[in-house]
């Protein structure tokens, strides 16, 4: 049976929700893997370059480089580690947590993309974009020394990006895209019930025996979940400067998302039995609704192509991401506790990356590349259990096979290196999370391009 050109458009973006499953393995929670062709070459020249149909997030303006229609179907495959080694971990009241000192917080992902480019004509293109543009996944184990900080943390993206592009002039060409984002986040966390009971009591002038039925270990629950649908835009420009060197500028607006949904608690039997502590349970600690408003960065990026001979190929990229725009996770509850705020300080960060490509005289491309991206937390004290994020060196590698004259395929492969990444913060229920990571990890991509 031949399926019509509607029908595999329908099929392969079905196939690429169905898959969605993200975790960050760029700066803070972001994802760079958004084409295995483009992880050859570490992304580099991702502005610039406009080699397939996912120039659509690199820059739009690129479209105008795609001959006829193209789709690009997509799917990353990363392998995380955060290896935790506790040197020290306390409670609110400064005592030590009994619980496992030793855990990877690393959860393996599949990440999906599609991509599409239609010509309207040799200088009007358009375009549709799907890709998971930010997320987060770690999960520890449920006993684990920085259980009061986070056990389980998901956030899931699904951008979907409208685009066009005009040729302008026989060397610049502009484009110009809509970004409709779904977020959705699950954050869960224990509550120390022991060490909030005696901090209570102390501040109230309570003897603490009165906490004798509340002892260390006394742990609750906390689960967030919410989602939110908004927008933003993208443009870019690319122009050729000269028959062998292209540059190419792209910009993408933050998003500012307004989080909504539900907070559930799990309070031990025995922490409303308190005299003084049960009237604060009874009003804090009850299911609600709840509103974050975080806002997603916005992002720049130069890139420059470089034909260097008939079959070398180089490029290079700078990325600004504007991860300030977080400050703080704050957290609205519609109940009497007010709020949650957990603090992040994010600082704005920069990637650079270079590349090159070799084309054989056969069906064989390689690629190869490497990426220094700075990390966004900006000490030990402000890092994050969720996503323990420092500095990342990328090193990778690539291969496309063309299959016929107008299918390929495309495959690439990264690890990526982490200095050791300590952390000393206060977060939840007031305890002292402080210890070292050990992380790494390892991305297989492919994707099929089909010129029709």
């Amino acid at each position: 049976m031949k399926l019509s050109h509607s029908k595999v458009l329908a099929l392969t973006l079905a196939s690429s929700l169905s898959l969605i499953s993200t975790a960050s393995y760029s700066a803070a929670f972001g994802i760079a893997e958004n084409s295995a062709l483009g992880l050859g070459n570490a992304f580099a020249g991702g502005a610039a370059s406009a080699e397939d149909a996912s120039t659509i997030w690199y820059n739009p303006a690129g479209m105008t480089r795609i001959k006829g229609n193209q789709v690009v179907q997509g799917v990353h495959l990363i392998a995380p580690s955060f290896d935790y080694d506790d040197e020290g971990s306390t409670t609110a009241l400064g005592g030590p947590i009994a619980a496992d000192t030793a855990e990877d917080g690393g959860r393996f992902a599949v990440v999906p993309n599609f991509f599409y480019v239609h010509s309207l004509s040799n200088d009007l293109k358009v375009g549709v974009g799907i890709n998971a543009p930010f997320g987060l996944a770690t999960k520890y184990g449920n006993d684990w020394v920085g259980k009061y900080h986070t056990i389980e943390a998901e956030i899931v993206t699904v951008n979907v990006n409208p685009a066009i592009a005009w040729q302008a002039t026989p060397d610049l060409s502009l484009g110009f895209g809509l970004n409709i984002q779904y977020i959705e986040a699950t954050l869960n966390n224990k509550i120390d019930f022991a060490s909030a009971c005696v901090g209570t009591a102390l501040a109230n002038a309570v003897p603490t025996a009165v906490c004798a039925g509340v002892p260390a270990g006394t742990d609750g629950f906390s689960q967030l979940e919410a989602d939110d649908i908004s927008f933003g835009f993208n443009f870019g420009a690319l122009y050729q400067l000269s028959e062998q060197t292209r540059v190419g500028l792209a910009y993408r607006s933050e998003i500012r998302h307004k989080l909504e949904g539900d907070a559930d608690f799990d309070v031990p039997a025995a922490v409303p039995t308190i005299p003084f502590l049960g009237g604060a349970i009874a009003a804090n600690f009850v299911d609600a609704d709840l509103e974050a408003q975080p806002d997603l960065p916005a992002s720049l990026s130069v890139s420059i192509h470089h034909q260097w001979s008939s079959n070398i190929a180089v490029m290079a990229d700078a990325t600004w991401v504007g991860w300030s725009s977080i400050p703080e996770l704050l957290i609205l509850f519609d109940s009497p506790l007010v709020s949650s705020a957990e603090e992040l300080k994010l600082k704005d960060n920069i990637r650079l990356s270079i590349g090159a490509t070799y084309t054989t005289n056969g069906p064989f491309t390689f690629r190869t590349g490497f990426a220094y991206d700075e990390g966004a937390a900006r000490n030990a004290a402000s890092r994050s259990a969720r996503f323990p994020d420092n500095d990342r060196y990328w090193l990778t590698f690539g291969a496309s096979y063309q299959l016929n004259d107008s299918m390929s395929i495309d495959t690439g492969y990264a690890h990526i290196f982490v200095p050791d990444t300590k952390i000393n913060r206060v977060g939840g229920s007031s305890s002292l999370l402080s210890g070292e990571y050990e992380s790494a990890a390892d991305i297989l991509s492919a994707q099929l391009r089909w010129d029709m």
